[in-house]
């Protein structure tokens, strides 16, 4: 098992062009579809956090690791999911800077990222299809996203919010079912 998500995450850090949210579907596909280390519910607590940690979003594999093998699956899932790119940057630092203005490279890119935003619309589907499970959460999701677009707000005072709002529906959910 631990092999297996190391091989894994290095193999969805070779993928992961665009960055680490470029990779979520990749992910998701792999940890809850291919092998069901996670439940689509605990993907979506996974990418929360790994939006909340400080560092990028990849540390969610960190989370999927140590959910499916315990501390070593955490830390060979999080040293395969980082051990390529260190790698293939430190290779490529000096030659990078000689290449930056080659044609090829900026038709690569620019067909890259409409296909990196794809992929996101894809990863915020799946996510919405789990997370709206009641027309409250809907509202949560619409708060967040007028919150985001038209205040100054930080990310995580935003998505501790929504944390908040949802405890709280939870719970007096729950008390209702007493």
């Amino acid at each position: 098992m631990i092999l297996d998500l190391f091989t894994r995450c290095v193999l969805i850090s070779l993928l992961a062009f665009g960055g680490g949210q470029a990779a979520l579907p990749l992910i998701e596909r792999i940890a809850v579809g291919e092998t069901g280390w996670l439940s689509p519910q605990d993907f979506a607590t996974a990418v929360a956090f790994g939006y909340v940690t400080p560092g990028p979003v990849l540390i969610t594999t960190t989370f999927l690791g140590y959910r499916a093998a315990g501390i070593a699956g955490a830390c060979a899932a999080t040293v395969g999911i980082f051990l390529m790119p260190w790698a293939l940057a430190t290779a490529a630092a000096q030659q990078l800077q000689r290449f930056m203005q080659h044609p090829w490279l900026q038709r690569f890119g620019r067909g890259a990222a409409p296909a990196v935003v794809g992929l996101l619309v894809i990863t915020a589907l799946h996510l919405g299809r789990d997370a709206f499970s009641s027309g409250v959460h809907v509202g949560i999701a619409g708060i967040a996203l007028a919150l985001a677009m038209w205040t100054k707000l930080h990310p995580i005072v935003i998505l501790l919010g929504g944390a908040l709002l949802g405890a709280v529906y939870g719970l007096l959910k729950g008390i209702e079912t007493l």
